[in-house]
């Protein structure tokens, strides 16, 4: 049986190696600096999932480690992560981080604020900023239905970011006030949604999104999962045959 400290080192090995295999696959380089905070974020991970059971006591070091690594996938899309402006980005039901704090500590830094509702999952995100002096990063403690009717957030993120939260439909009806006009929307997603989403393109445009992109993450993770990237746009009374077109052209 392994201890505590052996399993943090022997992760922190596994995950320098994935962080190579996957910056080599992104065409990028992640520093070695930045490899030990995400470890470091990891290991904190392990000890509070332990205790609180934030993820699922169930799931191992290697779970982890896979969430972790499959939280840097939008990193694929270089417009939203490697852009001289500085965009703000926003984790709807960040959980205990990811895919918002993976992102941060990898691609970033940058402003987000991770939204949560649960007490435990709240404490141990404002105790990872603190420890891991993520300065750029924030906790909005709360439902993002009550998130939305908040002035001081409308209309105030680039990049929305959510990972298995709820039904996409939903998801974007609920999340467009926060969302900048021209911003995006980011979802992770399994095969069964992607083709939903691209199916309802049209009326997804109808209710002002415009869907960019919907790729699979297997060449990246070796898992058929999904990124489907909307764009925040006035609403269509009547949405063109084009975007139809496109919609059904964009699943890989």
């Amino acid at each position: 049986m392994y201890t505590m400290q052996a399993t943090a080192s022997e992760t922190k090995g596994k995950l320098k190696e994935a962080l190579q295999k996957l910056g080599s696959k992104l065409s990028m380089e992640f520093s070695p600096e930045k490899a030990e905070v995400a470890a470091a974020y990891l290991e904190e991970l392990m000890r509070w999932n332990r205790a609180y059971n934030l993820v699922g006591r169930k799931l191992t070091a290697d779970d982890l480690l896979v969430l972790f690594i499959d939280s840097l996938t939008p990193l694929v899309f270089n417009e939203l992560f490697r852009q001289e402006k500085v965009y703000e980005y926003v984790d709807i039901g960040s959980g205990a981080g990811m895919p918002g704090i993976p992102l941060y500590l990898l691609g970033g830094p940058f402003p987000i604020t991770l939204v949560e509702s649960q007490r435990k999952k709240i404490t141990f995100l404002r105790h990872v900023i603190r420890k891991l002096d993520m300065s750029g990063a924030s906790v909005y403690a709360g439902r993002l239905e009550s998130m939305v009717k908040d002035e001081d957030y409308v209309n105030n993120y680039d990049v929305g970011l959510a990972r298995a939260v709820m039904d996409p439909g939903r998801l974007c009806r609920l999340a467009r006030p926060l969302i900048a006009e021209g911003g995006r929307l980011v979802l992770f997603i399994g095969r069964t949604d992607a083709e939903k989403v691209r199916k309802e393109g049209v009326i997804m445009e109808k209710s002002g999104w415009q869907l960019e992109a919907v790729r699979s993450t297997q060449r990246l993770v070796g898992r058929d999962n999904y990124l489907a990237v909307l764009r925040k746009a006035a609403p269509h009374a009547k949405a063109s045959s084009a975007a139809q077109n496109r919609a059904n052209a964009l699943v890989r």
